[in-house]
């Protein structure tokens, strides 16, 4: 008589348990291919667009040259405008 009032009572156990399982194994593949999905896309978005030019450095550093461009192209102007007030002061100097 046990073995037959324990056989129903397993049998919900073991098919609660089968249907736990797959449900898991559902979630952690769902997981994985969304987990996967995602890496691409950040791949994607992050790829270099020209990997080639720049050294192979990304488009961030463009902008650290542009400004270094920027300082180097002040530097030039003040050289410039000193070169011209030291040429009006020679220029001065000869006509007098």
């Amino acid at each position: 008589m046990f073995p037959q009032t324990v056989s129903p009572w397993l049998d919900l156990v073991l098919t609660v348990g089968a249907i736990v399982v797959m449900l898991a194994g559902l979630y952690r593949w769902a997981n994985r291919s969304l987990e996967q999905r995602i890496v691409a896309e950040i791949k994607e978005a992050t790829y270099q667009i020209q990997p080639g030019a720049n050294g192979g450095k990304s488009l961030t550093d463009l902008h650290k040259k542009i400004d270094t461009l920027c300082m180097d192209v002040e530097l030039l102007k003040s050289a410039v405008l000193q070169l011209e007030d030291e040429v009006e002061g020679l220029i001065d100097d000869v006509d007098r």
